[in-house]
């Protein structure tokens, strides 16, 4: 790829087509002369003595030439603030004369400033309602004549300003060529008639700046040019735009008022895609595809770049439609096939032509920060999108509510920061997931959206849950294929039941899947920390995610606690539509102030895992729910045997060192004994126990409390295997010796 210098000051990559390098920070540089503060009472009818003389009538030195290098832009049109308020009054005024017009906005207020004469001009004509213009005496050839023919739309504002400019003693010309208004279309050919137009030059403290009351004044609102669609409103940005950013829209037939460093050619005009105001006064810039007409045989992205501080606040969307003017491919709206994605601050449009032909792609924006009082997108570029061959199978993007992906209409509301860049996910293994920072308590329900599957059927492949102030959606992809995810959310202190729209994602799945299961149906709210959960003092230690994922069978789920508790729990296997209680393959274990669930998940698939709990206190029988988990296994062992049955006492600060199995083997060897393979060595934790027992029918053996606190011995199990079924631990607690309370029960 080698670069050309092209003869404006910007140049190319001779992949693709050129445009103008525009500054897109200008610098302030002509300021008026010190703000007068205008009188609130003026004389309005002009003296006998005035008598408003044409500049060229004047005793003045001729007009120069256009620079060769223009001066810098200024942008800040605060500092017009007394001046555009006089015009916008004068405007408001009937003069009867052209004279009493001219002695009222310029002379009257003694402007001498050329700026000032310049944009009290400027906004006079482009605020006059020019239906209640007239004249007492209109003579041929008179400046009213040629005011009242604009009336008429015999005439242009170009030609009425350069006269309203002469008599206010400046130096103005008409400038004649071609723009591209309301009826341009990209890759358009300008000759003859077709896209003429005028503008003006006018010298301002000795440098020809540009100025186009027609723009200013008018704005299409709508697809088509009709009466009804054409609005006048003040487009500020026409008065002396950056000669870099209007020779986007504005071709001069003297190449010298371009007013550029080096000129370009018609040609050059006619390949530059086509930009509105908005797309300047925005900051923006085309990092991709600057020409008018692209051409594709595939999807195509078009890139443009935001300004760092506005990327939060500028929202995009776009049309798609056939160069007739057709919207639909097969009975799907033709945006569907398109998307925009906000990265960093780069806005990106995706396009997908359906089949081949000929489409035009307008790219809309808004300023969120600063609403009009119509709140409604305004067009900044446009383009035609060529596609030289149909797609074997055209593919839209998932159904979802928005073109826009990323950020919805409500994202600002809810204050919620994303954890990851971009709109666009691909799955790793067929999983994706999407994280937020939550200010605040939120409320959160998701959609899963594809073209060929129902929005019920996919509902289990979704969940979403809340942890440490952090909103997590997971998305498990059923298959190959392209999901929408739609995100909405609800503060329940001021939104009732009502749910917005806040964030919305592409899911892209690549992979090939086997059989993939959906997720149980689970109500709102049940993964994580019930109410009671922080209440009784409760905290997770081991897995702050209530959503877990493992590929092997054996895993421990930890909390801790503030005070003692009564805590008991529920393991439920969910697979295949099944509730299967497995809570034996369960051991509660306590340590100090923490409890350990040991689990075994003897079968792949999705297990629920509800945790109960009451202060000891509390004497009720019916435990709540304070904490629930749902369980992925994704590889496991067939052999995991259940833990031994645990007794209520048992869940009192109890720990089980061994054994651990719940079914006791034969012929295994012991830790305690190396002659003989039919003992079994126990060790365990019991506080508050005066002595613990292994209980085998009539048989029982004493443990010994060891120094490090646990209860320790070995039981002889040989002559009880084929006679007994159970054996047990038990523990006595208070002053009758002989009482004694079951703690666990193993199989043999």
């Amino acid at each position: 790829m080698y670069r050309v210098a092209y003869p404006f000051g910007g140049d190319i990559d001779s992949s693709d087509n050129f445009a103008p390098t525009v500054p897109t920070e200008p610098e302030l540089e002509y300021k008026p002369h010190p703000q007068k503060t205008y009188t609130s009472t003026i004389t309005v009818k002009p003296p006998a003595s005035f008598k408003p003389i044409p500049i060229q009538d004047q005793d003045t030195a001729p007009k120069p030439a256009p620079p060769a290098v223009p001066p810098k832009p200024f942008k800040d049109t605060s500092i017009f603030q007394n001046v555009d308020t006089h015009a916008v009054e004068v405007s408001k005024e009937e003069h009867k004369s052209f004279r009493d017009l001219v002695w009222h906005l310029i002379y009257a207020r003694e402007i001498t400033n050329e700026l000032e004469k310049a944009r009290a001009i400027f906004l006079w004509l482009c605020s006059k309602d020019l239906t209640k213009l007239n004249f007492d005496n209109v003579q041929k050839g008179s400046p009213e004549e040629i005011l009242m023919n604009l009336q008429r739309g015999q005439t242009t504002y170009a030609v009425v300003y350069e006269i309203l400019c002469s008599y206010a003693g400046l130096h103005c010309k008409t400038i004649s060529g071609y723009a591209k208004g309301a009826e341009y279309k990209p890759g358009m050919k300008f000759t003859g008639e077709q896209g003429q137009h005028s503008w003006n030059a006018v010298l301002v403290n000795g440098a020809w700046r540009l100025v186009d009351c027609h723009w200013a004044a008018r704005r299409l609102v709508g697809k088509k040019v009709t009466a009804e669609n054409v609005r006048y409103e003040l487009d500020e940005y026409y008065f002396m735009p950056d000669p870099h950013q209007l020779i986007f829209t504005h071709f001069p037939d003297d190449i010298s008022w371009q007013l550029l460093e080096r000129s370009i050619t018609l040609a050059d005009f006619e390949n530059l895609v086509p930009v509105k105001s908005a797309f300047f006064k925005y900051g923006l810039q085309i990092l991709g595809h600057r020409e008018a007409v692209i051409r594709t045989k595939q999807e195509v992205t078009i890139r443009i770049g935001c300004p760092p501080f506005k990327a939060q606040s500028l929202a995009f969307t776009f049309t798609l439609a056939y160069d007739s003017g057709k919207e639909e491919f097969q009975g799907i709206k033709l945006n569907r096939f398109g998307m925009q994605e906000m990265v960093d601050n780069v806005s990106f449009f995706t396009i997908r032509p359906p089949e081949k032909g000929s489409y035009r792609l307008i790219i809309y924006a808004k300023d969120l920060d600063q609403q009009t009082k119509e709140g409604v997108y305004g067009g900044v570029c446009e383009y035609e999108l060529v596609c030289e061959v149909s797609p074997a199978r055209p593919l839209p993007f998932p159904p979802c509510v928005h073109t826009s992906w990323g950020p919805g209409d409500s994202a600002t509301k809810y204050s919620l920061v994303p954890l990851q860049k971009g709109a666009i996910f691909s799955t790793v293994n067929g999983l994706a997931e999407v994280r937020f920072q939550v200010p605040k308590e939120l409320r959160f329900t998701a959609k899963l959206k594809s073209n060929d599957k129902d929005e019920k059927a996919l509902a289990g492949y979704i969940m979403h849950r809340v942890v440490a102030e952090v909103a997590v959606f997971t998305i498990n992809a059923p298959s190959r294929g392209e999901f929408g995810l739609e995100i909405y959310a609800n503060d329940p202190e001021v939104d009732g039941n009502s749910l917005y729209h806040a964030y919305q994602y592409l899911i892209i799945c690549n992979e090939t899947l086997g059989v993939v299961e959906p997720l149980p149906t689970l109500p709102p709210g049940y993964l994580g920390p019930q109410p009671t959960f922080k209440k009784l003092g409760l905290s997770t230690i081991s897995h702050v995610d209530p959503y877990i994922q493992t590929d092997h069978g054996e895993i421990q789920v930890a909390f801790s606690m503030t005070q003692p508790l009564r805590v008991t729990s529920q393991l439920i296997y969910s697979s295949g539509s099944r509730n299967d209680d497995r809570s034996d393959y369960i051991l509660q274990q306590s340590r100090g102030d923490s409890v350990i669930l040991f689990l075994k998940l003897s079968k792949t698939g999705l297990y629920k895992l509800q945790i109960y709990a009451l202060p000891f206190s509390d004497t009720s029988e019916n435990l709540p729910g304070v904490y629930n988990y749902l369980i992925s296994c994704t590889n496991t062992q067939a052999t995991l045997t259940p833990y031994p049955k645990q007794y209520g006492q048992w869940k009192d600060g109890c720990y089980l060192h061994e054994p651990v199995d719940g079914q006791l083997q034969r012929n295994r060897t012991s830790k305690g004994s190396a002659s003989t393979m039919q003992h079994y060595y126990f060790k365990v934790d019991v506080p508050k126990a005066n002595s613990v027992a292994v209980v085998l029918g009539e048989d029982w053996t004493q443990l010994d409390l060891k120094p490090s606190g646990s209860w320790e011995g070995e039981v002889n199990l040989e002559k009880h295997w084929g006679h007994e079924s159970k054996v047990a631990i038990c523990a006595n607690y208070g002053n009758v010796k002989a009482s004694y309370s079951t703690l666990l029960e193993y199989a043999m």
